[in-house]
Formats: structure tokens, sequence, C-alpha cells
């Protein structure tokens, strides 16, 4: 089955150097939805700085500071034929991680793409169960894509 995936990409940092290429993320995409049943894929991702993710973490989670990433699930998904979400991710929190993790900057921006899009597929981390799956998923999908486990 041939994926229909749209991408809208938009960088709203200052500093647009070290952001992955539309293309990569397109085939991260591609890897990550390969054997799902869902047809269409509509995915807007954006590259933000602390300040603006720090406020949609409090807006949305009532969390107050700012994190890696956010996903954003459209209502109206029906899985079987349309996913519509959001991706918001944090330029420098992505590269600092990189940096503490001795990880290279594609591999973790990667890593994190594949993280946001498995919570649009309602894959989530709440327990020690729910965790541990999602992650064997993330160590798969890395591993389709040339990339270590992140998690040894």
């Amino acid at each position: 089955m041939k994926l229909n995936i749209l991408l809208n990409y938009y960088n709203f940092c200052k500093n647009c150097y070290r952001i992955p290429y539309k293309n990569d993320i397109l085939y991260w995409l591609s890897i990550i939805f390969l054997k799902t049943k869902i047809k269409k894929i509509e995915i807007t991702i954006s590259i933000v700085e602390k300040y603006y993710i720090q406020q949609l973490n409090k807006k949305h989670f009532q969390i107050s500071k700012p994190t890696n990433v956010l996903s954003f699930l459209e209502k109206n998904n029906s899985f079987e034929k349309k996913l519509s979400g959001e991706i918001i991710l944090c330029k420098e929190i992505i590269e600092y991680e990189s940096f503490l993790q001795k990880r290279s900057l594609n591999a973790h921006w990667a890593h994190m793409i594949i993280h946001a899009c498995l919570h649009l597929l309602k894959y989530d981390h709440k327990n020690i169960q729910e965790a541990c799956i999602m992650q064997i998923k993330e160590i798969n999908i890395l591993n389709l894509l040339g990339y270590k486990n992140p998690y040894y």
C-alpha cells in the first residue's frame, strides 16, 4: 500500500542551522507509518524556541517548563483512512540532549519525531508497561533508519 504523506514543515527559530531536511523527515515518516493501515497522513511539524514550547506546555498540559517535543492529534482521526496531527519540536532542547547523550543530532531529531508520531498513534508512557512497549517501537524504527538504541 502506498502512503500519502502531506508534511507541512516550519522553522520558527532565529537560527536554522542544524535542523533536519524536509526530505529526511518525509523518509522517517514513511518508515514510521509503513506498517499501519492509515492511507493518508497529514502532519505539521514546527521547530520552535524554548519560550514558545514552554507556553504551549503550560497552556495544554499545565506544566510550566519547556520540553523537547509536543504532539497534538487532530479530532476525527479514523486511523483506518486518515491521521492528522501536529508535532512541535524545541531546537535548543533537542540539540542540548543530543550533546549530553553523545548522540548524533540527526539520530536525536529522528528519535523525537518517532516518539511524537507514536503518541499520535496513541502510544504512551504513563506507566512502565506502556513505556516499555513504546521504547521497543522506537528502537525498532530507529534501527530500520540505521540509528542506534538511545536507551542503553
